[in-house]
């Protein structure tokens, strides 16, 4: 809608009670959308709506609660819950955060797919799971105005799985939030309050199949033979097919599993560790690696997916996803200071290049684009 007939009217669709990176992306999403209109003037109306509205009380976001109760209930929140409310507020384009879109919109669609991991690592999903993923994409995509993915990566993947899609794509990269101010007091409470150890390799996400957490774990316990303080922190609740994991976790005391930390805590934890390990078999965009990038903590990642596009040099690539390759990275990290002071300086570096306020223009640009082809 243009100027003179009011603001464009959006309403997204965040599931928010359950943590991980669509959540994250909604919630950095609509904040960076409410700072274009404060600071910008842009005529944009956004509606959220989510199942945690207290999530977003902070932004300039007009709220809709639609309590979703998790498991199937995401099918009614999905496919009866939403196109009800998105009938009732009347938007002028949708925007669903999480691979999918209600049956019965009545306005131009737009769905960012985060990622295809259900496609191209198949084997780290329950067959049900799979299934529902696979099918809510292939419909969201075949009927949306606009596919945003959050890198080349993705984009690259749903053209190879979904080549009708190809002319709908707008490639729009994450932003990556700069870290929390901490003092070294701050850091060390934190520090006690979840009983760290004084070296640690960190790594935050989902315990799931994909992510390789066991391989972390087995590479840091390798490792305490010649760095015996040596400890690993993982953070995050449990996910798909996360059995490895929690084994190698409760084989003795190399590591310490935290579940999920709040972002102040979290922002410390980031802070304080020594190394950051992430050799998931496939990410769409990577908002942990993101962080610690952000946080200064040396960072390894796989060298595959969409890593390598978000880090660039900024982060030590792995020779392969093993645990020898782990435990190589990781030791060069420890006994290489300059390759670990490069690193440090390296990740904020690349963090303040990909901004949420770059990310909030791109959405507005597929809302729009999506509006154009609808009244074509």
């Amino acid at each position: 809608m243009d100027s003179a007939q009011g603001p464009l009217h959006v309403a997204i669709g965040v599931l928010a009670g359950v943590t991980g990176g669509p959540a994250t992306y909604g919630r950095r999403l609509v904040e960076s959308l409410g700072e274009l209109v404060a600071t910008d003037g842009i005529p944009l109306r956004v509606t959220v709506l989510t199942d945690r509205p207290r999530l977003f009380a902070a932004t300039r976001a007009e709220l809709v609660e639609l309590p979703m109760r998790g498991g199937l209930d995401r099918l009614r929140w999905q496919h009866v819950a939403l196109p009800r409310a998105i009938a009732r507020i009347a938007p002028d384009v949708y925007h669903d955060t999480k691979n999918a879109l209600p049956r019965g919109l009545r306005v131009p669609g737009v769905v960012t797919v985060h990622d295809l991991a259900y496609h191209v690592v198949p084997e780290t999903f329950g067959f049900w799971s799979r299934l529902f993923l696979a099918r809510a994409t292939a419909d969201a995509v075949r009927r949306a105005r606009v596919v945003i993915v959050p890198s080349q990566a993705t984009a690259r993947d749903v053209e190879r799985w979904y080549p009708h899609a190809r002319q709908k794509l707008a490639v729009v990269l994450h932003g990556i939030t700069p870290p929390r101010a901490l003092d070294a007091a701050a850091v060390q409470a934190t520090r006690a309050r979840w009983g760290l150890p004084e070296r640690y390799v960190l790594h935050v996400g989902t315990l799931q199949a994909r992510k390789n957490v066991d391989l972390v774990v087995r590479a840091v316990r390798g490792l305490r033979e010649s760095h015996p303080d040596l400890r690993a922190v993982i953070v995050g609740r449990r996910g798909w097919l996360a059995e490895r994991a929690i084994a190698e976790i409760e084989r003795d005391d190399t590591a310490k599993w935290l579940g999920v930390v709040e972002d102040d805590d979290l922002a410390a934890i980031y802070r304080a560790a020594t190394c950051f390990v992430s050799p998931s078999a496939y990410e769409g965009f990577g908002f942990t690696v993101a962080d610690a990038l952000a946080s200064g903590v040396p960072t390894v990642i796989a060298d595959v997916s969409s890593l390598p596009e978000l880090c660039a040099d900024a982060a030590l690539r792995l020779a392969a996803l093993e645990v020898p390759a782990i435990e190589a990275a990781i030791r060069r990290v420890l006994d290489e200071r300059d390759l670990a002071m490069r690193l440090h300086r390296a990740g904020p570096e690349r963090a303040a290049a990909l901004s949420w306020r770059n990310a909030a223009l791109g959405h507005l640009a597929a809302y729009r684009r999506a509006l154009d082809t609808a009244r074509a």
